[in-house]
């Protein structure tokens, strides 16, 4: 397929004057007309004043000034006060989903919270030379991105699943409907304590050693590793009062992650933490690690240990030892507390398989848009009717009979993950 690289400027406009911004604090939760601005929500809010809205005749691309983030609108919006601009193509020359998928390609210099469009528009628009094409180029990737959406939607409902399932085992922990009895939590467990940053600070981070974690990779009921720091025999020596153990629950109790927890992966034993993590240990014949996590994590758990947390016109927001040994907790039979952790497991199992899944599906459409903008995808040869008819016709009941298999969930994610590839992969 051949490519032809044309100025940006040459096909695509700057609209955005045609618009009225409309400043957040008049956003509002439900409208006539949707508002879309530079955050990372599609639609961040409505307007139900008509004299905002621009009509075009073609789909527009909303591009972040100061985010970067890029949205594909094809109905009448609004947009935000600062920091949007409005996108329009030559329609006869530039397919806007195309250019919309060929600008998610490009790699933009993050110049923090300054402006990007300048960044942006040195770039140079590579379009095949058939119209045709770029029509193609754009079904197969919206396709994929409907798969990816698909499976970050499935992760989604398992997360849910979780949720849903805590809360109908024990009830809401702060109403304690079920009529548990309840302990002051330094009975429960055998340790409640924070740690510290080695002196220095990151800079003295090493690039192999002993895990230390901090408030950034902990999240709800989920362990980010990136920027996982190290550090060496005599730092972690000096943090031998906060070793992590299995089973150990992570609570962040400073700044504005406060409150995140989750249960330690067993793979970063032996690990220590810092100032901003607290280490619950809970005594297993009393208290579940699993079932406490969840519980601090429940809606209204959370929003009672976040009061706490910002009590006394506190600036910062932080929850102290004392505090958290005088949390009430509820204490099913321990049997009922182990039964959910079960549970948890296998919903967890099956939550790691679409995580997989997902994973796999973002870099088939990383290599699909790679092939495509260096014009190695080549679709000349499919009517775009036939793109149409193949990815809803054949691949969505392909999807459908998989599904609808007498296996476990793990055999089919195995056999979607190995369908998408094949499919994507067969492509010209």
């Amino acid at each position: 397929m051949k490519m032809v690289k044309h100025p940006f400027n040459t096909f695509v406009y700057d609209v955005t004057a045609r618009y009225t911004k409309i400043k957040s604090s008049l956003y509002i939760e439900k409208g006539e007309f949707p508002i879309v601005d530079q955050g990372d929500n599609f639609i961040a809010g409505y307007t139900n004043n008509k004299s905002l809205i621009a009509k075009t005749q073609h789909p527009v691309v909303v591009f972040g000034d100061h985010t970067r983030n890029l949205k594909y609108v094809d109905f009448d919006f609004a947009i935000g006060a600062d920091g949007v601009k409005v996108l329009e193509t030559v329609y006869e020359k530039v397919h806007p989903k195309y250019f919309y998928y060929f600008l998610k390609s490009l790699r933009i210099l993050n110049a923090g919270y300054s402006r990007h469009f300048k960044y942006l528009k040195r770039n140079k628009i590579v379009i095949p030379e058939e119209f045709e094409d770029q029509i193609r180029i754009a079904k197969v990737l919206t396709k994929a991105e409907d798969l990816i959406a698909k499976r970050k939607e499935s992760i989604q409902l398992l997360d849910e699943l979780i949720k849903s399932t805590f809360l109908d085992m024990f009830g809401d922990p702060v109403k304690n409907e079920k009529g548990w009895p309840t302990e002051k939590l330094f009975k429960l467990t055998d340790k409640i304590g924070s740690g510290s940053t080695p002196r220095g600070g990151k800079e003295t981070y090493k690039t192999v050693g002993i895990f230390l974690i901090r408030s950034l990779n902990v999240y709800d009921n989920l362990f980010k590793y990136k920027d996982l720091a190290l550090i060496d025999e005599k730092q972690a020596k000096k943090l031998n009062n906060v070793i992590v153990k299995p089973n150990d629950v992570l609570l962040n109790i400073t700044g504005a992650s406060v409150c995140r927890c989750t249960v330690v992966p067993d793979n970063l034993i032996p690990a220590r933490v810092n100032q901003h993590v607290a280490i619950l240990r809970s005594k297993s014949e009393v208290l579940n690690s699993q079932f406490l996590c969840h519980l601090l994590i429940s809606q209204n758990y959370k929003k009672y240990l976040v009061n706490i947390a910002t009590q006394a016109g506190a600036t910062r927001q932080a929850l102290t030892k004392e505090q958290l040994e005088k949390l009430e907790i509820p204490t099913p039979p321990i049997n009922n507390q182990i039964q959910f952790t079960k549970i948890i497991e296998k919903i967890e199992s099956i939550k790691l398989e679409y995580q997989t899944s997902l994973t796999e599906l973002e870099n088939l459409y990383g290599s699909l848009s790679q092939r495509a903008f260096k014009g190695e995808l080549d679709l000349s040869g499919i009517e775009v009717e036939e793109i149409n008819t193949t990815f809803t016709n054949v691949v969505d009941e392909t999807e459908n009979q998989i599904l609808l298999e007498k296996t476990t969930e793990q055999e089919k994610i195995t056999k979607l993950n190995k369908y998408y590839s094949d499919y994507f992969n067969s492509l010209p």
